[in-house]
């Protein structure tokens, strides 16, 4: 009887078991349910999240979920060259992510009259099928006829039967034990039920905080932030070598003075965070460091690209415990830590030959910060080859799984500093490790 109540509750939930359309009739109702979810308030301003949904609903219905991965997504849907680099551009992770979101909030306004819901489990590009079992039954009423039939006449006893003992043939007294007997009993599978609902409300809550992402962690007091991320780069310069702009510059002259040239890891890095905005549908806009002013930086989210040639990265991580420094002669650039200023491990040599530079090293922080008064987010190396790591640190999943996991209670919603050391192989940048981190 309990296994009996708790399938009838069940049935009376918003959401039945995973559901497999099989007939043209049912396969419409699904695609039905499609269409009223991506013109919904809550799809149909994107174009992104509607078509991935759209891709991945019709697929299964047509029974082709075999090529549901992200790679195929990302050609398919979103255009992407066959051998994109799906952590440089996990355009696919993070659409399906908002559009479960967007999922639940169509449901949760009330959008839930349909005989069909459509979910979309985490960590599946597949999506599951629910008849709703509140609305009419969509293969009609025909069955539930038959088996109410079926039910009389195999002399099935009711509930109401049983409570009375009107069919047992009873004597009052025996009545009157078992009208006892069903109570107690009915009490017991109401206590019992209830626990397990509880039980069962408190791992979907802890599913559900365990569903946020450390990359979402990193990037969401940016995301979140009211206004448009600034991402300030900065450039090889020699103010001694630099003057102002003549107002009578010609074209030509404009695009050849030095502040219209950034080096390539270094627009590289930027196209990764640009990159990950859009895919979040968060403005920015990309300011040169040395043009840009505090007042620029001020009460605005802010991504800081390159170490020694930006003056605001150099500037803002000074007070943290990582911070970028030099020799006085500048032959020797370094990472320094506050905890142990005189180890300066973490260098680099700009004298030696280029193509002997085996090793740079980076920070990757996050931080809100008082003299800007909003989230920073750096992404520099020491050299270029730092700064082309760090970019690719920021964006990949599994590089923020593996900082959570090094971090107080694994998340990473705090502030943060992570240096890497970088390899470096004939000038190119190779594989890079976390040596050191500071969470605060």
């Amino acid at each position: 009887m309990f296994w009996g109540m708790m399938l009838s509750m069940d049935a009376s939930s918003p959401r039945s078991d995973v559901w497999t359309p099989a007939t043209d009739e049912e396969r419409k109702l699904v695609l039905d349910e499609l269409q009223k979810i991506v013109t919904s308030s809550s799809f149909c301003n994107s174009r992104r999240y509607p078509a991935l949904l759209r891709y991945v609903v019709e697929k299964t219905v047509a029974g082709d979920v075999e090529i549901l991965k992200e790679r195929t997504l990302g050609v398919e849907v979103f255009h992407r060259d066959l051998n994109y680099d799906t952590n440089a551009d996990p355009v696919v992770r993070f659409t399906a992510g908002e559009v479960r979101k967007r999922l639940a909030q169509f449901y949760r306004d009330g959008n839930n009259q349909g005989p069909v819901e459509i979910s979309l489990p985490v960590g599946s590009y597949v999506p599951q099928f629910h008849l709703r079992s509140t609305s009419q039954d969509p293969l009609g009423d025909s069955q539930k006829s038959a088996d109410g039939m079926a039910l009389q006449h195999t002399g099935a006893t009711t509930s109401d039967q049983i409570i009375s003992g009107e069919s047992s043939g009873f004597s009052p007294q025996e009545r009157m034990i078992h009208i006892k007997g069903s109570t107690l009993l009915t009490r017991v599978v109401w206590v019992v039920s209830l626990v397990f609902f509880l039980v069962l409300g408190f791992f979907a809550i802890q599913h559900r905080r365990e569903a946020v992402t450390p990359i979402m962690e990193v990037w969401d007091p940016l995301l979140n932030y009211p206004d448009s991320v600034i991402i300030s780069a900065g450039r090889p310069r020699t103010e001694q070598q630099e003057s102002p702009e003549s107002p009578d510059s010609s074209i030509a002259e404009h695009y050849l003075r030095p502040e219209e040239h950034f080096t390539l890891p270094t627009v590289s890095t930027i196209s990764r965070v640009t990159g990950f905005l859009t895919s979040q549908h968060k403005d920015f806009s990309i300011r040169e460091a040395y043009s840009t002013s505090l007042q620029d930086l001020h009460g605005r989210p802010v991504v800081l690209v390159t170490g020694n040639n930006n003056k605001w990265t150099l500037l803002l991580l000074q007070p943290l415990r990582f911070h970028f420094a030099h020799t006085s002669d500048l032959s020797l650039a370094y990472i320094e830590d506050s905890d142990h200023p005189t180890n300066h491990d973490w260098n680099i040599v700009f004298a030696q030959p280029y193509l002997k530079q085996h090793t740079d090293y980076a920070i990757v922080a996050r931080f809100y910060d008082s003299t800007t008064g909003g989230p920073v987010l750096v992404v520099a190396g020491i050299s270029s080859n730092g700064t082309d790591a760090a970019g690719q640190f920021i964006v990949s999943p599994e590089a923020l799984n593996a900082l959570s996991r090094l971090a107080p209670h694994g998340s990473l919603k705090q502030n943060f500093e992570a240096v890497l050391k970088v390899e470096v192989v004939d000038g190119n940048t190779g594989s890079y490790s976390i040596v050191a981190t500071n969470f605060w």
